[in-house]
């Protein structure tokens, strides 16, 4: 056994999702080139800065989802997490009267307890995460709906601040870049360097070998609900920040595109397999994607390309699991 990016890899295998990696990469090359040809506008700095700032918010609730996927469950919650993240910070700053930093800090209590929530009941009771995550996912977007009245609440030119995480730029670079790149940094930390990840890794593959082989397999799987919940609420966080306000219906379908991104990236559906440098492919291509079919003019097909994405990724998940 050899060590990998997430976990720890027999050698094959390894070779062999560097393979799928380097081919995603090169697909989402050649779909950023056709993209530059058909309308130049792609290049312009303001269209890739922008494109860089809605990967860097896929990137870090595909990260969470990955984590998840890698050591056996799904979340299908996650767009309402975002959701709710997003309204809960709006609301209680503008209705409530609380100040920006504490309607943040509440917004990621929530989003943690609702992945202590998925954790227990999926991994403590044994109810399987698909149907634990489905329940949540539309019991969320209607607590949302029932705090914004199924109204926006914008910020109104408030919290300059505050707005600057989404809208502002470092460097050059968007600030939601920068917050991807903590995360990206530290989930690589934990799939790389500690055992939370070979655990994750080995629940995965086998969870009732790594059971017997004393592997704390509930534990850890409410550590990775815990960890794909408070990435997507920190996305909610950021999305609210950019937007500048909430709406009910931010966050639909998110989820599809965080399981999207994790499997073009080489996460196996079947749980044990990933990378980070992946997740990050997968969600570059999902937005490239999306970018293309607004630039040729094209926005109604959006959901019908992303089902063929999503379509895609699994086929593919599918193929090199035969192979």
């Amino acid at each position: 056994m050899a060590n990998a990016r997430f976990g720890t890899l027999d050698g094959d295998y390894a070779v062999q999702s560097m393979k799928k990696e380097l081919t995603m990469f090169a697909i989402m090359i050649v779909l950023a080139i056709i993209t530059a040809i058909l309308n130049p506008i792609f290049l312009s700095a303001d269209n890739l800065r922008n494109t860089l700032r809605h990967i860097s918010m896929i990137s870090l609730f595909a990260l969470g989802e990955a984590v998840l996927i890698i050591s056996g469950g799904i979340d299908l919650s996650i767009g309402s997490v975002i959701c709710l993240a997003a309204v809960l910070t709006s609301y209680l700053s503008m209705v409530a009267g609380f100040s920006i930093t504490t309607a943040v800090l509440c917004a990621i209590a929530a989003a943690l307890l609702i992945g202590v929530f998925h954790g227990f009941v999926s991994a403590g009771l044994g109810v399987q995460p698909f149907v634990v995550t489905l329940g949540s996912m539309l019991l969320l977007r209607g607590v949302a709906e029932v705090v914004t009245g199924g109204a926006d609440i914008g910020f109104q030119g408030r919290f300059e601040g505050f707005r600057f995480l989404g809208e502002g730029s470092g460097l050059g670079l968007p600030m939601p870049f920068w917050f991807a790149l903590v995360g990206i940094g530290v989930t690589a930390f934990l799939m790389h360097r500690t055992i939370f990840g070979r655990y994750c890794y080995a629940i995965g593959s086998n969870a009732e070998a790594a059971r017997l082989s004393g592997v704390p397999v509930r534990n850890v799987r409410v550590v990775a609900f815990i960890i794909c919940a408070f990435l997507s609420g920190v996305a909610g966080i950021l999305y609210v920040a950019y937007l500048p306000s909430a709406t009910p219906s931010l966050g639909i379908a998110y989820e599809l595109h965080a399981v999207a991104a994790a499997v073009l990236g080489g996460c196996s559906l079947h749980g044990g397999r990933g990378s980070v440098f992946g997740v990050l492919i997968g969600a570059a291509i999902m937005q490239i994607t999306f970018n293309a079919v607004n630039l040729v003019g094209q926005s109604l097909w959006q959901n019908v390309v992303a089902g063929g994405v999503i379509l895609a990724a699994v086929i593919l998940d599918r193929v090199f699991e035969k192979k």
